[in-house]
């Protein structure tokens, strides 16, 4: 009985990891020529992030229909929305 107990704790575990598991991307983006980090994608399978930074420019963050505000070069812009089971979207920007 324990070990059918213990298997099955082990199981949902299991279950549970990949249940919250969530794709995230990390990209090098281009604005005239220099590069934009911008990572993006789920979080706790429940979220939309966008994170966005570069050096030279001002730059934003979108996460659906949240926007993190302009900042500065060098500062990194942050959006976080929660989405659920709908669409995830991430969008960059940069001036």
């Amino acid at each position: 009985m324990k070990r059918r107990i213990k298997g099955m704790v082990v199981a949902l575990a299991v279950v549970l990891m990949f249940a919250f598991a969530a794709p995230a991307f990390a990209e090098t983006v281009y604005y005239n020529g220099s590069a934009v980090s911008w990572d993006h994608g789920r979080t706790a399978a429940v979220y939309s992030f966008s994170d966005v930074q570069t050096s030279g420019y001002e730059h934003s963050a979108t996460a659906n229909t949240t926007f993190s505000g302009w900042k500065s070069p060098g500062v990194q812009a942050h959006a976080q929305q929660l989405v659920g089971v709908t669409a995830a979207t991430a969008y960059w920007n940069c001036r």
